[in-house]
């Protein structure tokens, strides 16, 4: 056990002067009589130990922290240039699972305060945001939608806002207006 950790510990970069230290560090002292580590055949090129994306990698309150959870979290963290939590040195490890918790515990926790019914209206509202993100207007479009409704578009002295003030409400309105019509075209509304 203790050969196989040592190996995945050196497969992280130690050179071979430090292997040499690390192994006259493990040489018995002349008081000690204990057996010296032999590190002969220890091969520093092996490989870490790669876990099962499903295999538990730490619990927080309780609350299983599987791997391929961490390996998710780690390509966010890392902007995808990493993506096994098993490839970091052990202190990384720890440290990545400590910014990972705070989202376990919030999920786990809105599990049980948050009312079905709201998270059904969050995931609608978070669905219609993704779609209405998807749709594209025009610059073109917006200008034109400007000039024929400037009037509604005052501040609260009553003059009319320049288009540059309101170019990214007009957007939003018009990406609303566009969703509503694609949502609604093959609607059957039965009304009894």
């Amino acid at each position: 056990m203790k050969k196989l950790l040592l190996s995945a510990t050196l497969a992280f970069g130690v050179s071979a002067f430090a292997a040499d230290t690390l192994k006259n560090s493990l040489m018995p002292v002349a008081e000690k009589k204990a057996p010296a580590v032999n590190l002969d055949n220890l091969n520093i090129a092996a490989k870490p130990i790669k876990r099962a994306d499903s295999t538990v990698v730490a619990t927080v309150d309780g609350i299983p922290i599987k791997k391929n959870t961490a390996d998710k979290f780690l390509a966010l963290a890392s902007k995808g240039k990493m993506t096994d939590i098993d490839l970091l040195p052990k202190e990384q490890q720890a440290a990545l699972i400590k910014g990972l918790a705070a989202s376990v515990l919030i999920e786990e926790k809105a599990k049980k305060a948050v009312s079905a019914d709201i998270k059904n209206k969050l995931a609608a509202n978070y669905w219609a945001k993704q779609e209405m993100s998807k749709i594209k207007v025009s610059e073109k479009e917006s200008k034109a939608f400007y000039k024929k409704n400037k009037k509604i578009y005052k501040d609260r002295d009553g003059k009319e806002l320049p288009y540059a003030k309101v170019s990214k409400y007009i957007e939003m309105q018009m990406k609303q207006k566009k969703f509503n019509e694609k949502l609604m075209k093959k609607a059957k509304i039965v009304i009894k």
